[in-house]
C-alpha cells in the first residue's frame, strides 16, 4: 500500500542537508536496565503496528514522493543494542549519541531507528543506568506529536493516573500550544487596524526619534537595522492587536538580514555536539514566575536569555541586545489520542530574544511582552503557507528560499510540557526524558525544554565546530536559572 507524502510533510522530508539533516532527536533514560526483549516487543506493538508510516519507506514514483509499504521490513534494521565501554560516562554516552546525529537514515527503508544504550554508569551509583535513543525523520511529523509518539510507548507507573497531553500546560506555561488564530481572524480586526494605523502615525515620529537617538548611542544605524523602525512604529499599539502585530512580525521577517555575527557565525560541518542539563524544579521555576508576574515559558526563556549573554561574552562574542529563535508553533489542537496519520501541522515563527538585559522584572516583561505579539498574530498561518510554497517548488527554488528564512535566526528553540506522573517503558520506571530539535541552512544551535515529573530538562544540540562546547553554554543557562531563583 502506498499514500501521497502531505505538502506540508515534504517541506520537512526534502530539507536535510549533509550538514544538517532534518531529524528529530529524543532520549529517555533510566536508573535500571530495562528488558530490551519486552522494549523491543512494545516497538513492535505501538509504534509499527499503530502508526502505518514506521513500516513504510518515502520514495518518489513518475514525479510524486509517496509514502510506500516496506514489504522487507524488519524491526532489525531499526533497532540497535549499544554497549558504553567501561566507566560508561555521562560524557561517553554524550559522545555517542553526538555521533549518531550526523549519521543519515538509509532511504531505502523507514526513516526512524531507535538505540538501546546500556553501561550508562553516570546516571547512577551502581553504574547499572540506560538509554533509548530515539531518531525520527522531521518528515514523518511535527516534533510534539513525535513526542507524543514516543510517549506512547510508555505507561503511567500509578495504573490510575492520567497523564496530561503532551504539549498541554494546563495553562499559560507552554510555548508549543494551539494557536487558534488565522488570517480571518486578523482581517475581522479592520477596526484595531485601523485604530493601530492612527495612534502610529500620531506617535510614531516620537518613537523614531527615540529608537534612533538610542541606536546612535550604541554607533548602530537605521539604515543598517530597518526592523528598529518597525518595531519603533507598531509597539506603539497594544500587544493585543492582531493587525499590527502580524505586520510587525512579517516586516521583521522580510526586511531583517542574516542572524547577528557572533563567535558561532559560518557555515556549520557534518559533526554534531550535544549536551544537556537535567533536574531542574519546576515548583522553583513556578515560583519564580509568580515573583515577577511571569509564565513558567517567561522564566525559562529569561534563563536562556541570561545564560547566551554569559556564553557570548565568555567566548568574547561583540555586545549584541537581541538573537533572533525560530519557534514552533502548532496549527491544530494537540490530540490527546494520536491519529494514525501523523504529519506536521505546525509553523516556524520568529521570536527576538532580548539579551544583556540583568533586572529580572525588566527581562521577564520583555519576554512576555514579544510572545504576546507572537501569539496574537497571524503570522503562524502566514508562514505555514510560505512552507507549503517551498515544499512544491524545484529544489533550485526551494533550497535558497529556505536558507533564506533559516539563516535569521540562530537555530530553532522549543518548549513542550510533558507528563506530569511517572512513566515507565516495559514496566522500568523513566528516570528523564530529553530532546533535541533539528537546524537547517547554517544555523549553528537548537534548544528544546521539556518538562517530565516536576522537572525541567534541556537538550542542546549544536555544530561542534561552531559552538564546539555546548556543555559550558548549558551550566550557563542553569546557572541563570538559580540566579532567577536568588533574585526572586
Amino acid at each position: 500500500m502506498s499514500v501521497p507524502v502531505a505538502s506540508g510533510d515534504l517541506t520537512w522530508l526534502l530539507m536535510d542537508r549533509p550538514n544538517n539533516l532534518m531529524y528529530v532527536h529524543g532520549v529517555l533514560w533510566f536508573d535500571r536496565t530495562p528488558d530490551w526483549d519486552e522494549v523491543e516487543q512494545v516497538v513492535a506493538e505501538r509504534l509499527v503496528g499503530r502508526f502505518p508510516v514506521f513500516g513504510r519507506r518515502a520514495a518518489e514514483v513518475d514525479g510524486t514522493w509517496i509514502w510506500q509499504d516496506d514489504d522487507e521490513f524488519d524491526l532489525g534494521n531499526h533497532v540497535r543494542r549499544v554497549t558504553l565501554d567501561p566507566p560508561g560516562t555521562i560524557e561517553q554516552a554524550q559522545d555517542y549519541i553526538s555521533s549518531r546525529f550526523s549519521e543519515p537514515f538509509d532511504h531505502s527503508r523507514p526513516l526512524w531507528e531507535m538505540d538501546f544504550i546500556e553501561g550508562v554508569g553516570g546516571l547512577v551509583a551502581d553504574g547499572e543506568g540506560a538509554m533509548v535513543l530515539a531518531r525520527f525523520h522531521h518528515g514523518i511529523a511535527d516534533g510534539v506529536r513525535l513526542v507524543q509518539v514516543l510517549l506512547s510507548l510508555l505507561d503511567p507507573m500509578d495504573q490510575g493516573a492520567t497523564p496530561a497531553a503532551v504539549g498541554r500546560s494546563g495553562g499559560r506555561g507552554g510555548m508549543l500550544g494551539q494557536v487558534q488564530r488565522s488570517v480571518g481572524h486578523v482581517v475581522g480586526g479592520t477596526a484595531d487596524f485601523v485604530a493601530g494605523i492612527g495612534a502610529a502615525a500620531t506617535r510614531a515620529p516620537g518613537k523614531i526619534a527615540n529608537e534612533a537617538g538610542r541606536l546612535a548611542a550604541t554607533g548602530s544605524k537605521l539604515v543598517r537595522e530597518p526592523t528598529r523602525l518597525v518595531d519603533a512604529v507598531t509597539s506603539v499599539a497594544g500587544e493585543e492587536n492582531k493587525w499590527i502585530n502580524t505586520w510587525r512580525s512579517l516586516g521583521r521577517l522580510a526586511l531583517s538580514g542574516r542572524s547577528v555575527e557572533t563567535v558561532w557565525s559560518g557555515t556549520p560541518d557534518v559533526a554534531k555536539r550535544v549536551a544537556w542539563i537535567s533536574g531542574l524544579q519546576l515548583d522553583e521555576v513556578r515560583r519564580i514566575g509568580k515573583a515577577h508576574g511571569a509564565t513558567i515559558n517567561d522564566v525559562l526563556l529569561g534563563a536562556v536569555s541570561l545564560g547566551v549573554s554569559d556564553y557570548l561574552a565568555d567566548r568574547g562574542g561583540r555586545e549584541v541586545d537581541q538573537l533572533n529563535w525560530l519557534i514552533p508553533v502548532s496549527l491544530k489542537p494537540i490530540d490527546a489520542e494520536l491519529p494514525a496519520e501523523l504529519g506536521n501541522h505546525f509553523a516556524l515563527v520568529m521570536m527576538p530574544m532580548p539579551l544583556g538585559i540583568e533586572d529580572p522584572d525588566e527581562l521577564l516583561a520583555e519576554i512576555r511582552s514579544r510572545m504576546t505579539r507572537i501569539k496574537n498574530s497571524a503570522e503562524p498561518a502566514v508562514l505555514y503557507g510560505i512552507q507549503r510554497i517551498i515544499a512544491e517548488t524545484p529544489a533550485a527554488v526551494s533550497v535558497p528560499l529556505t536558507n533564506y528564512v533559516a539563516n535569521k535566526a540562530v537555530g530553532i528553540l522549543t518548549n513542550v510540557p510533558g507528563p506530569r506522573v511517572p512513566m515507565a517503558l516495559a514496566g522500568t520506571e523513566v528516570a528523564g526524558i530529553l530532546g533535541w530539535v533539528p537546524s537547517s541552512g547554517d544555523q549553528p544551535l537548537g534548544l528544546c525544554i521539556f518538562s517530565y515529573n516536576g522537572k525541567v530538562n534541556i537538550g542542546i544540540a549544536a555544530d561542534a565546530g561552531l559552538v564546539p562546547d555546548p556543555e559550558r553554554l548549558g551550566q550557563y543557562i542553569e546557572s541563570a536559572v538559580h540566579r532567577l531563583s536568588r533574585d526572586s
